[in-house]
C-alpha cells in the first residue's frame, strides 16, 4: 500500500504517515515504521511522544521504536520517562517494551542520553541483571556516533566484577571504532590491553578479539600489541 508509486510525493508520505499515527492501529503503524525512518520529518515527533505516554503497551512499543529511529533528541526526557513508569514493569510485554525504549536512547546520537542510561544501568529489580547488557549496546551504538560520554562509560564498565559485563564492554568499544581504528584513546587501549590478560576466559577472549580486529582494521597500536 506505501511502496512504489502508490507513495507519492515526500509531502503525501508525510501526512498519510501523520494520519496512521493519530489513528493507531497496530498493523498499519508498522507498515508505515520504515518511512517514518527514512522520511524523518520533525513532524512525527508529537504524535509519537502521545503514543508513547498515552498508548497501550503495543503502541508505547512502537512509539519508542520509531522515536529511535527518528533521532530526536526531544525525545530522550520522556523516553525515559515512561521507562520508570511502574506499568512498564508489568505484566505480558514489559521486557520488551523496556529493550525497545533503551534501544531508542542509543540511537539518539546526543550526550544527554547518557544521564539515563547510566540510571538505568544502575537500577535495581527482578530484570536488572537482563536489562544491564541492552544498556551497554545503546551506549556501544552511542559511542559509534561518536559520543564521548558513552566511551567513557563504557570503558568504566570494563572495570566491573562481573566478566560478561566487561567482555561485552570491550566488544562495544572495538566495534565503536572499527570505521576511525587509530582514533581508539590511550586509556580505552589501555584497558582493552589489562583485559587481554584478564583471569577470565570470557573476558580475555574478548579483549583479545577486540584487539585482533582492531589490528586488521589499521589500528597501528593493536597491530603492535598483536
Amino acid at each position: 500500500m506505501y511502496r512504489g508509486k502508490d507513495i507519492g510525493g515526500r509531502e503525501k508520505l508525510i501526512q498519510t504517515c501523520l494520519s496512521i499515527l493519530v489513528e493507531g492501529k497496530a498493523k498499519k503503524l508498522y507498515e508505515v515504521l520504515p518511512h517514518i525512518s527514512i522520511v524523518r520529518s520533525p513532524l512525527f515527533l508529537e504524535p509519537l511522544l502521545q503514543l508513547l505516554q498515552s498508548g497501550n503497551r503495543n503502541q508505547k512499543e512502537f512509539a519508542a521504536v520509531a522515536l529511535g529511529s527518528l533521532g530526536d533528541a526531544r525525545a530522550i526526557e520522556p523516553l525515559y520517562k515512561v521507562f520508570v513508569e511502574p506499568s512498564t514493569f508489568r505484566g505480558k510485554g514489559s521486557q520488551s517494551l523496556q529493550a525497545s525504549i533503551i534501544h531508542a536512547l542509543g540511537e539518539m546520537g546526543d550526550g544527554q542520553a547518557i544521564e539515563p542510561l547510566q540510571a538505568i544501568y544502575k537500577g535495581e529489580g527482578n530484570s536488572a541483571v537482563r536489562r544491564k547488557p541492552w544498556v551497554l549496546s545503546a551506549l556501544g551504538n552511542l559511542a559509534q556516533q561518536g559520543i564521548v560520554g558513552a566511551v567513557k562509560e563504557l570503558t568504566r564498565v570494563m572495570k566491573e566484577k562481573a566478566p560478561a559485563l566487561r567482555a561485552q564492554a570491550v566488544q562495544e568499544l572495538a566495534v565503536a571504532y572499527w570505521h576511525r581504528p587509530n582514533e581508539v584513546p590511550e586509556t580505552v587501549f589501555h584497558v582493552m590491553t589489562v583485559l587481554a590478560g584478564d583471569d577470565s576466559d570470557e573476558v580475555r577472549g574478548a579483549a583479545l578479539a577486540a584487539l585482533s580486529d582492531l589490528a586488521h582494521l589499521g589500528c597501528q597500536a593493536a597491530e603492535q600489541y598483536i
